[in-house]
């Protein structure tokens, strides 16, 4: 049990360390009306409320979600299934996803937010071009799926089925296929800075928070030890993927490339400006765990 709330308590304490530090470094303890985003327009609350990026992140977020559901089921860590609970996780995914869609809308419009949604965007400098952003995520987002899967072999002992964590990595793989058009996400400095930055703030906040939920939903404990092999090549990959894109950000200059050299900016405010994934991402991780359960694909 302490251990499944470490889950909680971890991203609790990065988002306050972060908080924490962008107090310190503005000189202020509400540092919410300041311009904290890397872009030096957004305030705090801008960046908390930045909902063209939530839309923009949403296929992410779900894929992300799906995965680590899917992993969860994979390791049999669902020992209770909870109708009852499966209709307030779907009013409560269908609340927050519905209030990207008008927040996004609201804020820039219905096709301005579609082209978001469609994965145009990649930064305001840069054409337009369908998909061109999913190239921002494809070694994070594998990277993450990983993680997923060792942490859930530490939530499961049991065999359960895996067809769901099959259709997140298949569907994983032919949109990878199909939006990835050239090398940039193994080599451009821009795409491998933003990858490495995105791997830190969902491994520390995202995906603890998504198999707590799981965890929470399915009624499965959590604990460390013993560690089973089912743990060693997903923690593997993990590793290897995150040391890749953390050494190509380095060796690129990333950092020249990037929308500001403060580094507050850069890493301690996008921990905020993921603020809608995080609810995102556990509260599908947590549904879809659920109706595997109950309807096995």
């Amino acid at each position: 049990m302490r251990q499944r709330a470490a889950l909680f308590w971890l991203p609790a304490l990065i988002l306050l360390g972060a908080f924490g530090v962008i107090c310190l470094h503005f000189h202020t303890p509400w540092p919410f009306p300041l311009v904290v985003h890397e872009d030096g327009k957004r305030t705090l609350w801008g960046t908390i409320l930045y909902f063209e990026h939530a839309v923009q992140e949403l296929p992410v977020d779900v894929l992300l979600a799906a995965g680590i559901a899917g992993a969860m089921l994979r390791c049999g860590a669902v020992s209770r299934k909870r109708p009852g609970l499966i209709r307030w996780l779907l009013a409560l995914a269908v609340v927050v996803d519905a209030t990207i869609l008008a927040g996004a809308w609201a804020q820039a419009g219905v096709a301005t937010s579609l082209r978001w949604l469609l994965q145009f965007h990649t930064r305001d400098s840069a054409p337009l071009a369908f998909g061109s952003h999913w190239g921002y995520h494809l070694l994070s987002e594998a990277a993450l799926m990983l993680l997923g899967m060792a942490l859930a072999a530490a939530a499961g002992r049991a065999r359960g089925s895996a067809a769901l964590l099959g259709a997140a990595w298949a569907v994983f793989a032919v949109l990878s296929l199909a939006l990835v058009r050239n090398a940039a996400p193994f080599l451009d400095a821009r795409y491998l800075g933003h990858q490495a930055r995105e791997t830190l703030t969902h491994a520390l906040v995202s995906v603890p928070l998504a198999v707590a939920a799981c965890c929470a939903a399915g009624g499965a404990g959590f604990s460390l030890k013993p560690i089973s092999r089912r743990m060693l090549w997903p923690a593997a990959g993990f590793v290897l993927l995150s040391v890749y894109l953390a050494a190509g950000a380095v060796w690129t200059g990333s950092g020249q490339h990037a929308q500001t050299n403060d580094p507050v900016k850069l890493l301690c405010s996008h921990f905020f400006e993921h603020s809608f994934s995080y609810l995102v991402v556990s509260s599908h991780a947590a549904l879809f765990l659920l109706l595997a359960a109950r309807r096995p694909l």
